[in-house]
């Protein structure tokens, strides 16, 4: 019995002449990461965490921007700029879980329902917990975790996709070099 084809010759292979089979097996669909951010606003996330959005679509993940009711029939131009698409509060839950999740403080202090799925994230085993990242000043009660500050250094493409959001959604102006966090531990 021959020894099986190493993964690097099958990628360097030649093209296979078109109405051909391929001699190895399609590879099965695998899940890709999640990330979801739960923000009061379309303009609310691009500010705060623009630039995680744009680098970690660009790195294959999915990326679902969970906004307020008010918030799902505006534009959602920003978002698409940074490679997520937006999601209205109704489909909270209805998706795997996500790796990580950013959220909106003043989500978590003021609606029930994000508090929730904040919660069930982390009360999981921890080789599926996801990460939780929150940003803004309130703190919130309803936790009890530590949260510890953590800073996203946004890629150069995606601090010019962000300014190009941002400018789409009505807002100019100078951008931090970092978006700040804190990661609930």
């Amino acid at each position: 019995m021959a020894a099986p084809t190493s993964l690097l010759k099958q990628l360097n292979s030649p093209a296979l002449p078109p109405g051909t089979s391929s001699p190895r097996p399609a590879p099965a669909d695998v899940e890709r990461y999640q990330l979801h951010v739960f923000a009061s606003s379309i303009a609310d996330a691009v500010v705060s965490a623009g630039g995680l959005i744009f680098d970690r679509a660009m790195a294959g993940w999915d990326v679902t921007v969970v906004v307020d009711d008010d918030g799902v029939g505006s534009d959602d131009r920003p978002i698409r700029i940074l490679g997520g698409r937006v999601s209205g509060p109704d489909q909270v839950g209805s998706e795997p879980r996500p790796q990580t999740q950013a959220v909106a403080t003043d989500l978590v202090v003021n609606s029930e329902q994000v508090r929730r799925v904040v919660l069930a994230a982390r009360r999981v085993d921890q080789a599926a917990a996801s990460e939780v990242l929150r940003w803004g000043r309130h703190r919130s009660p309803k936790l009890n975790y530590r949260f510890v500050p953590v800073h996203h250094r946004p890629s150069a493409a995606a601090r010019l996709f962000k300014s190009h959001a941002l400018a789409v959604g009505g807002a100019v102006g100078p951008q931090p070099t970092e978006e700040g966090f804190y990661s609930v531990t």
